[in-house]
C-alpha cells in the first residue's frame, strides 16, 4: 500500500524515541541511580547517551513543604517612602539647595522643610523635572510642603516588591541546594513555593522568612554610652509604651511589628532623625531572654544595597564564626568617609531590625571590607554557629527581600502520603487498564487487542513528552491521563462502529476500514478539540493542581489522536488491508 513503509517507520521511531526520553526517569525512579547532565567517569556508557531530562514527581506523589506567602505592603510602603526621602534630599544636596530637611510621616508621606520660599520653588522646579511621574504634591504651608508617591509609583513598588522577592527567594534556593523547586507568583499578590522531597523545614523556613536588611547606623545612646539621652530614659520610654499598649518583645515572633509601633509611640519624644532598636541577651544560666535598647540614628551609613559579597568563616584562633562581606566601589567609599567622620563613636551593625553587635569605631575603615562577629550563644553548638554563620551569609549574598513575607499557608507531606498516593495511583491506572483490555478485546475482539496497545502508546507518548519538557506528574496529572485515556477509548469506539457499520453494509475490509476512519475523523475531531479549549483555558486562568491537570489533558489529548487516528490505522493497513485480508474480526 502506498506510504505504508513510512508511517511504520514513523510509529516505530516515535516508539523507540519516548523510551529513549523515558528511560532517565526509569532509571532514576525504578533502580535508584539518577541520570545527571554530566555523568561520571565510571557510570556505565549509556548514562553518557541519554538525555538529563527526568519525569519529576510532584508534592503530592513524593511529599514536602508546600508554603503560600504573602509580603507586607505596609512595609513595602514605608520603604518606598524612606526611599523618596533620600531621593529629594539628595537632590537638593546635589543642586546645592540648602536648608532643606526632609521627613517621613505616620500616612508614609515626606515632610519637605525648608527656611524660604525661594528654597521651595527651586526644589519644586528640581522635583518636577526629575520626578515629575513619581511624586504627587499635597498641601504646603510656610515653611513646609508635603509630598507622596503618585499611584503610578505606588503600583510600581508593589510590583517591584513581587518580583524582588521572586527573584530573592531563587536565589536564596538555589545556594541552598535544594533541586527542582517551585517558586512562582499567585495571583496579584501571593507567592506559591514547593519544595519536593523536603521534610526538615525548619532551616529552609528560616532562611527563607529572613528579610536580610543589613545596615551600618550611628548610635546615639545605649548601655553604657555617653549618648544624647541617658539610657535609663530609653529604658523608662520603652516601659512606657509596654504598659500603654500591654505588649513586650516576643522570641518567637518578628521584632520588625513590635520596633515599627514603638517607635510610632514615642515619634514626638525621640530626638529627630533618631529610632529605638534593640540588641537581643540571653542569659547563661537562667536562659531568659532580654533586650537591650539602642537609640540609633535612621539615616543609615551604609545598607545591605551596598554588598557585593559575603561568605562564612572563622576566627583561627578561637574557632569563632564570623561573616565577611565585601561592599561595593560606591559604598566602600561611602563607608570609608562615614567611618571617617565618627572615629570614636560607636557603630550598630543591624541586621532584620536586630542590634546584631555595636562595635566603637576605632579608625577609618578603609577597602570596602568588614565583618560580622557570631560570637557564642548559651546552648548553641559550634555547629549550630557555624551553620547559621553560613545561613547569615547565603541571605546576605542573595540579597534582600523588599519587605517582610507573610506565612499564609503552609503545609508539610511526608513521603509516606506520596509513596501511598503512587501505590494507589498506578493500581487503579492498571485495574483501568485491565478493565479496558478485557471488554475491548471481548467486544471487539482482536481489533480491540489493537485499540488498548494505542491506550498503552498513549501513556507512553504522554510520559515521554512530560520527561522531555522536564514537566512535573501530580495526582491531578495523573487524573488528567486517565482522562486522555478515557479520550482515547471514545476514539477507537467511534472508528469501530462505523467499521461495523461498513462491514454490515457488505463493503469490503479494506473499505470498511478507510471509511471507519474518515467518517469518525470529524467526531474525533470535536470531541478532542473542546476539550483542548477547555484545558488551554485551564491553563491560562489557573494555578497549582488546576494547571497540573490541564497540561497533563492537554499533551495526552495530543497523543491519543496520533494514537487513536494515525497509529491503530497503520496497525490495520499493515496487518489486514497489505495482506488482502477477507474478513475483519471486529
Amino acid at each position: 500500500m502506498k506510504g505504508l513503509n513510512w508511517r511504520i517507520f514513523t510509529v516505530v521511531s516515535s516508539i523507540v524515541f519516548a523510551v529513549y526520553l523515558l528511560m532517565p526517569s526509569v532509571l532514576k525512579f525504578g533502580f535508584g541511580k539518577t541520570v545527571s547532565a554530566a555523568p561520571k567517569a565510571d557510570d556505565p556508557w549509556y548514562y553518557h547517551v541519554l538525555p538529563s531530562q527526568t519525569l519529576k514527581l510532584g508534592l503530592d506523589l513524593q511529599g514536602g513543604l508546600h508554603l503560600v506567602l504573602g509580603i507586607d505592603f505596609d512595609e513595602v510602603a514605608r520603604n518606598g517612602a524612606a526611599k523618596l526621602k533620600t531621593q529629594i534630599t539628595d537632590l537638593a544636596e546635589h543642586e546645592k539647595i540648602s536648608g532643606i530637611t526632609a521627613e517621613v510621616t505616620k500616612k508614609n508621606e515626606v515632610e519637605v522643610h525648608f527656611e524660604t520660599e525661594d528654597q521651595w520653588k527651586q526644589l519644586d522646579k528640581v522635583i518636577t523635572r526629575d520626578m515629575g511621574t513619581m511624586v504627587d504634591f499635597g498641601a504646603q504651608t510656610k515653611n513646609t510642603a508635603l509630598l507622596m508617591m503618585s499611584a503610578t509609583q505606588v503600583e510600581q513598588v508593589h510590583t517591584q516588591a513581587i518580583e524582588q522577592s521572586l527573584e530573592t527567594l531563587r536565589n536564596r534556593i538555589d545556594e541552598f541546594g535544594i533541586a527542582e523547586p517551585i517558586i512562582q507568583r499567585q495571583g496579584e499578590d501571593k507567592i506559591l513555593v514547593q519544595f519536593p522531597g523536603v521534610q526538615d523545614t525548619g532551616r529552609l523556613r528560616d532562611i527563607i522568612s529572613r528579610t536580610a536588611k543589613l545596615s551600618f547606623q550611628i548610635v546615639r545612646a545605649g548601655p553604657d554610652v555617653s549618648g544624647e539621652v541617658p539610657f535609663s530614659q530609653l529604658e523608662a520610654w520603652v516601659a512606657e509604651y509596654e504598659k500603654a499598649s500591654k505588649t513586650k518583645p516576643d522570641p518567637s515572633q518578628p521584632m520588625s511589628l513590635y520596633v515599627r509601633k514603638l517607635n510610632e509611640f514615642l515619634e514626638s519624644k525621640l530626638p529627630k532623625g533618631s529610632e529605638i532598636l534593640f540588641q537581643k541577651h540571653t542569659n547563661v544560666n537562667t536562659r531568659e531572654v532580654t533586650y537591650q535598647p539602642y537609640l540609633l540614628a535612621k539615616d543609615a551609613l551604609v545598607t545591605g544595597e551596598d554588598l557585593e559579597d559575603a561568605y562564612n568563616t572563622y576566627d583561627p584562633q578561637t574557632n569563632d564564626p564570623k561573616v565577611d562581606f565585601k561592599l561595593t566601589p560606591t559604598g566602600a567609599t561611602r563607608f570609608d568617609k562615614a567611618t571617617g567622620d565618627n572615629v570614636g563613636r560607636l557603630m550598630a551593625i543591624v541586621l532584620d531590625n536586630n542590634v546584631h553587635s555595636a562595635p566603637r569605631i576605632k579608625q577609618r575603615i578603609s577597602g570596602g571590607r568588614a565583618q560580622i562577629e557570631m560570637g557564642s550563644l548559651p546552648g548553641v553548638s559550634l555547629m549550630d554557629r557555624h551553620e547559621d554563620a553560613k545561613d547569615t551569609a547565603l541571605v546576605l549574598r542573595s540579597g534582600a527581600l523588599p519587605a517582610r513575607l507573610l506565612f499564609l499557608e503552609e503545609r508539610v507531606i511526608g513521603p509516606s502520603l506520596g509513596a501511598d498516593a503512587i501505590r494507589a495511583g498506578s493500581q487503579s491506572f492498571a485495574v483501568g487498564l485491565a478493565a479496558v483490555f478485557l471488554f475491548l478485546s471481548f467486544y471487539y475482539r482482536l481489533s480491540g487487542v489493537v485499540a488498548t496497545g494505542a491506550l498503552i502508546l498513549n501513556a507512553l507518548f504522554v510520559l515521554a513528552m512530560m520527561a522531555a519538557f522536564e514537566g512535573t506528574l501530580t495526582l491531578p496529572g495523573l487524573a488528567g491521563l486517565t482522562l486522555s485515556l478515557g479520550m482515547a477509548v471514545d476514539a477507537n469506539v467511534l472508528i469501530f462502529e462505523h467499521m461495523r457499520e461498513e462491514i454490515l453494509h457488505g463493503k469490503s475490509v479494506s473499505s470498511a476500514i478507510a471509511e471507519g476512519f474518515t467518517r469518525s475523523w470529524s467526531a474525533i475531531l470535536d470531541g478532542n478539540l473542546t476539550t483542548i479549549i477547555a484545558s488551554l483555558v485551564l491553563i491560562s486562568f489557573g494555578y497549582g493542581p488546576i494547571r497540573g491537570f490541564a497540561v497533563t489533558t492537554l499533551i495526552g489529548l495530543t497523543c491519543s489522536m496520533y494514537t487513536a487516528v494515525f497509529c491503530t490505522r497503520v496497525v490495520f493497513d499493515a496487518f489486514v488491508v497489505a495482506r488482502n485480508r477477507k474478513t475483519l474480526s471486529i
